[in-house]
């Protein structure tokens, strides 16, 4: 089977609640998927689908110049076949018009992946995984920085559909703001409930230490990124200084970001994010690395849409069983979403479906979404 023809279509959609990051809120999503057509696959009519979705505070190229790669590198694509498939995911970097932009990547590493998983009739998990690669996995529930009254709520109907770990934004305001949050999350979902903490870079080094050993008493799973990416050392210097398990998050950018964690034990996980790290094929890279040298892994998407969620929520499978839930879950702030039949997506769980790559039928969700692409480009094969 051959590539064909590409598309290219937009989605964006509002947040109800913004979300944090190192640059500021952000309170609108911008989504570009790259979609490769082969024609009938194994009985199937469906484009093979990637997403990309960069996002301020990692480092990432706008979303803009992202479109701009994914047009210059659509022709480079026609004509691939899935015996150049797997050499074409491994050299993706060296693909000029993506080479420095990691989003942009990822939608053509989950595409092919995709592609590639559909013409041999195997889900993106079991073709990274193989047999050990699992069919659901648990997934964890995010709390954005919202008042400390709404969040008993949130909690209660969490937990009523399974949830076991809740992810809990903090940061960027004063502490007692932050315990008193934490504090009613614990009191509304007991002491069975699993609590991790995400600053977004918001602390100094003496900030996160003060906050994280207020914290201690509530008993937290981890905390994720508490001091600026760029300062490894002073993560660290955190993780020795708290009784809490700490987890490096932005600072995990590329392999060699993710050795010098590892080399300076400056955490204790890593999170792994295949948005920011250019794929499914390097984020996997960067996990078993991380796992390699005794290091939790925990999977996340990056406030993208199912697209993107699912091709990490595969990810998280092909690497087995694991203590921790992953982010992989349902984002409930988004104002739009594509609509998709399958699989059942549900807070406290992912399921794959049995059907090959992805899983996904990209077209059906478009089609559904009562919301204007901004741009289709179809670029046929000569």
């Amino acid at each position: 089977m051959m590539v064909e023809a590409v598309s290219l279509a937009m989605m964006r959609s509002e947040l109800t609640t913004p979300w944090p990051t190192a640059e500021g809120p952000v309170a609108v999503r911008e989504s570009a998927y790259l979609l490769l057509h082969g024609g009938p696959i194994g009985g199937l009519q469906r484009p093979a689908a990637g997403e990309s979705a960069p996002m301020p505070g990692f480092g990432l190229e706008s979303f803009a110049s992202s479109v701009a790669a994914l047009r210059l590198s659509a022709k480079r694509l026609i004509g691939l076949t899935e015996n150049d498939i797997s050499g074409a995911i491994r050299d993706l970097r060296l693909l000029a018009p993506v080479a420095a932009a990691p989003a942009a990547r990822h939608a053509i590493d989950l595409a092919l992946h995709d592609f590639l998983g559909i013409c041999w009739g195997v889900s993106i998990a079991r073709l990274m995984g193989g047999s050990d690669a699992l069919e659901q996995v648990p997934a964890n529930a995010t709390i954005p920085r919202v008042p400390a009254a709404e969040i008993g709520p949130l909690a209660a109907e969490y937990q009523a559909h399974g949830v076991t770990t809740v992810k809990l934004k903090v940061g960027g305001c004063p502490l007692a703001e932050d315990l008193d949050r934490i504090r009613a999350l614990r009191e509304a979902g007991g002491p069975g409930l699993r609590i991790r903490v995400d600053a977004n870079q918001a602390w100094t080094e003496d900030e996160a230490v003060s906050s994280l050993r207020a914290m201690e008493p509530f008993r937290l799973e981890f905390a994720e990124q508490p001091v600026r990416a760029e300062d490894i050392a002073a993560l660290g210097r955190v993780r020795a200084s708290c009784g809490v398990t700490i987890a490096a998050d932005e600072a995990v950018r590329d392999f060699a970001t993710a050795q010098e964690i590892v080399e300076q034990n400056a955490a204790d996980i890593l999170i792994v994010k295949p948005m920011v790290l250019g794929g499914l094929l390097p984020a996997r890279t960067v996990a078993c690395f991380a796992r390699e040298h005794g290091y939790d892994v925990v999977v996340t998407g990056f406030l993208d849409s199912v697209i993107g969620r699912h091709g990490a929520a595969h990810l998280a499978a092909s690497l087995g069983p694991t203590p921790y839930a992953h982010g992989v879950g349902p984002i409930r702030d988004f104002a739009h979403e594509l609509a998709m039949p399958s699989p059942e997506e549900i807070p406290g769980t992912v399921r794959l479906t049995r059907e090959p790559g992805l899983g996904l039928n990209i077209e059906y969700g478009l089609a559904r979404q009562g919301i204007t692409i901004t741009t289709i480009e179809r670029i046929a094969s000569e």
